[in-house]
């Protein structure tokens, strides 16, 4: 049976408003679409048309299609209503206290507790040789007024211990590139010795700057201090394999002065030395310490969870987003381990009112959310991307490139377990730790956005089946290991407060970084086998089971190798791979498609960029061939056709064919199975586009249709005028719109058709420009005619579905032949 599928690509909210005009033009006209095949943005409109279709019987009506764009329309302010003053300032008011908490408050209060125990165990066993003795020399001097602090310092740099020093710092150095020597020479075992490195440079840090700041930074003025060592952080974050590390720099640039305050008893930034004082602080960095992983695993989520709270608020129907728009999010969701042992409901929340991809199992057209799932090879080979399309629908969740003869998430990971929101705002992650195919563009602020905790990427368990079936021993173990990691720190401590010996709270401090150095280790050792042994069964499960276990694997980016997928799957913005949406329409192998790109382009010429991108992944991935592709003829048409053209006579669609092959089963050549069309939709500024002598009215546009729209709330007509495009500066306000400022606007926000992805701020004039051009391309195209000339038989419906629960998804190219039933 041939089908057709429709692709809403990534963009935001700006991409959201242009699809839904594409949106509401087919289903004026009817266009019977099997597939909706949405990322990130995109993927805003798909999910709540869907949402709403479920809510009114799984039927379309014009009734409740004017009510859904409305909605839409009315709540385009995702983020920030401003249309209400107060709703506007309370939502700036939450989103600014919970940007301040992830970012900075936590921050500070997770990576400051480790800096007094540092302190404290460095002091202690290395701290007679850093000083040349015993005490510091400033607690000499208020011991006994007759020794000049000039005399003490003197007999220190003349002492014997000045070996002992060179030997302190040297050691480490020679350790490190032992190891980098060594892991350029073995092919296995290359985490342990970046490991090994990495400990060995911040051991350097700790011990040498603190000692630096002693003999050359403590007899010069504070601002003299600030003009040396700011130079030497633009020194780190100038050169690409110095800056990967910058961040760590900076911590251990921090805690070097924590460990100089405790060491040498001297003062930073006129903050004086106090035992009593660094006792409390002891006290603090415990309770921290203790709590850490709580806080830091809420801290990593708690984006991922905002988004999908705002978006599914903003534009799910009244039935599905439950009291106050939490349908489905619990607090749970803030937490690793939360999918399928979710109850019905909980604190007066039904989380049944939320659907979920299995809901929408025979409701048509069947949804596809496209989302990056990274740090996954499913070989050992380096060639191969860390990163691959993971498809969520309800037909199942597989990789792109899944062989026939696999089903990896089988019983594990099934479209019962997520949430529409949650697949939906995955896919939506734009701003992630992990970033796919643009991870090389900010890897060297990756590590910094692991601290801060920016992130609205999500991790989920990839079987989360096998692990509720444990027993109640196994289930509570993850409790008693987070109790014995700090016990021996906290019942040291008391003892050291009880006794005032330096040695019981060197032992608590030692004994818990020891607990830290095991763990770490685990978090070193490789998964992924197809068959795996008890050890990586243990990493696995310590994985899944401990927050720190987990957090180490993402900050050292720990990737899967293997075909059995990862303990945890670390899921980002499906745009991290390919933002147009078509792969998974491709690799179904569809007689027509329609591709809408709402995507944020600097230039006309990035749209056809864009496509070419996703073409290039469909050759090498699934075979696919395209018209016009060799010697990049396809690109000449594109700029000859729809970016070339004067102004006033360019098209915002373009048709192409591709032919389906499937590999022959000797492995020699192709076979071709099949052949369809492609329509590519991008949006257009009025001065641009394909000029008309009159301008449509909305009466004169639907003159083929019973229905009419609201003038006032949609404009004049689908056509922009270039008044109205220009006059869409800034963002929030209707009243910061106009034409005063307008360089600053387009340079700050970007200008009509191509504001910035960043601005979500969108008001109801900018969501209604933006969908009137959607619907104006679509018209423009005739897109509702090029699905339509695709043959359906009366019970196409029927056997669609049929069809679909036989066969899923299949690869375009497998060694396995397909035969295609009618």
């Amino acid at each position: 049976m041939a089908r057709v599928g429709l692709a809403f690509s990534g963009g935001g909210i700006r991409s959201a408003s242009l699809c839904s005009g594409v949106l509401r033009r087919l289903l004026q006209k009817k266009a019977d679409v099997d597939y909706l095949s949405c990322v990130s943005g995109g993927g805003y409109t798909g999910a709540a048309y869907l949402d709403w279709k479920y809510r009114h019987g799984k039927k379309d009506d014009p009734e409740w299609h004017e009510q859904f764009f409305e909605h839409m329309r009315s709540r385009s302010g995702i983020f920030c209503n401003w249309q209400k003053p107060c709703q506007g300032i309370l939502d700036s008011i939450i989103l600014f206290i919970m940007t301040f908490c992830v970012a900075l408050i936590i921050p500070i209060l997770l990576w400051s507790s480790y800096a007094c125990p540092l302190a404290f165990v460095i002091n202690f066993l290395f701290g007679s040789i850093l000083r040349g003795g015993q005490k510091p020399c400033l607690k000499i001097v208020r011991q006994n007024p007759n020794i000049s602090l000039k005399r003490c310092e003197m007999e220190r740099l003349t002492s014997p211990v000045v070996n002992q020093q060179f030997a302190l710092f040297a050691i480490p150095v020679v350790i490190a590139l032992v190891s980098s020597f060594v892991k350029g020479l073995i092919s296995k075992g290359k985490g342990l010795f970046t490991f090994l490195i990495t400990s060995c440079a911040v051991f350097f840090g700790l011990v040498f700057i603190p000692w630096f700041i002693q003999e050359f930074l403590n007899f010069i003025p504070n601002w003299m201090k600030i003009l040396i060592i700011l130079p030497t952080f633009y020194l780190w974050f100038s050169f690409p394999l110095m800056r990967k590390n910058a961040t760590l720099v900076l911590v251990i640039y921090i805690y070097s002065f924590v460990i100089y305050w405790r060491v040498f008893n001297g003062k930073v930034f006129d903050f004086d030395y106090d035992d009593e004082l660094f006792n409390k602080l002891m006290a603090i960095s415990t309770l921290l310490l203790w709590s850490a992983p709580i806080i830091g695993t809420v801290q990593q989520r708690i984006g991922h969870v905002y988004n999908r709270w705002r978006i599914q608020r903003a534009l799910y129907s009244p039935a599905s987003v439950g009291w106050c728009g939490c349908g489905g999010i619990t607090w749970r969701d803030l937490f690793l381990r939360c999918p399928t042992c979710r109850p019905n409901s909980l604190k007066g929340i039904n989380l049944s009112t939320a659907l979920t991809l299995e809901d929408l199992d025979d409701v048509k057209p069947i949804y596809i959310s496209g989302i990056t799932i990274n740090k996954w090879r499913r070989t050992t080979s380096p060639k191969e991307p860390d990163y691959e399309l993971l498809i969520m629908s309800p037909n199942g969740i597989e990789r792109l490139d899944r062989p026939l003869n696999e089903r990896e998430f089988d019983g594990k990971l099934m479209p019962m377990d997520m949430y529409l929101s949650d697949a939906m705002a995955t896919s939506a992650a734009a701003v992630d730790h992990h970033m796919g195919a643009r991870e090389s563009d900010d890897a060297s602020f990756r590590d910094l956005k692991v601290m801060l905790g920016v992130a609205m990427g999500t991790a989920i368990v990839a079987d989360e089946r096998h692990e509720g079936k444990r027993n109640c021993c196994i289930q509570t173990l993850p409790l008693i290991i987070e109790v014995v990691r700090i016990l021996p720190l906290m019942v040291f401590l008391i003892i050291y407060w009880e006794t005032g010996q330096d040695m019981y709270l060197a032992i608590g401090i030692l004994s818990f970084l020891g607990l830290l150095v095991l763990l770490t280790l685990t978090a070193l050792i490789p998964t992924g086998s197809k068959t795996p042994g008890r050890l990586e069964r243990i990493a696995r499960w310590f994985t899944i089971n401990v927050a720190y276990v987990s957090f180490v694997r993402k900050t050292i980016s720990m990737t899967n190798q293997g075909p059995n997928p990862p303990p945890v799957l670390r899921l980002s913005d499906g745009g991290h791979i390919e933002n147009l949406g078509i792969l998974p329409l491709l690799k179904l192998r569809l007689k027509k498609i329609v591709a809408v790109n709402g995507g944020r382009t600097i230039c006309d010429e990035d749209y056809s960029s864009t496509l070419l991108a996703s073409l290039d992944m469909a050759r090498k991935k699934l075979g696919c061939s395209f018209t016009g592709w060799m010697d990049e003829i396809l690109l000449r048409i594109f700029e000859t056709t729809l970016w070339r053209k004067p102004p006033g006579s360019q098209p915002s669609s373009y048709r192409f064919r591709v032919q389906y092959y499937d590999q022959n089963p000797s492995g020699d050549g192709k076979t071709e199975v099949g052949e369809g069309e492609i329509l590519f939709i991008a949006p257009r500024h009025p001065g641009k586009t394909v000029q008309k002598k009159t301008y449509e009215t909305w009466g004169e546009a639907l003159h083929d249709i019973d229905v009419d729209l609201e003038a006032g709330r949609w404009g004049s007509g689908p056509e922009l005028t270039a008044e109205e495009a220009d006059r869409l500066t800034f963002c929030c306000c209707d009243c910061c719109h106009g034409y005063k400022c307008r360089g600053l606007s387009e340079w700050m926000c970007g200008a009509f058709p191509q504001h910035s992805t960043a601005n979500q701020f969108f008001t109801q004039t900018m969501f209604t420009a933006y969908h009137r051009e959607g619907y104006r391309a679509c018209l423009e195209a005739n897109a509702a005619e090029f699905l339509a000339e695709v043959p359906r038989p009366e019970s196409a419906a029927t056997a669609f579905q049929q069809f679909e629960r036989r066969t899923a998804f299949f690869p375009a190219t497998s060694l396995i032949p397909v035969k295609f039933e009618e």
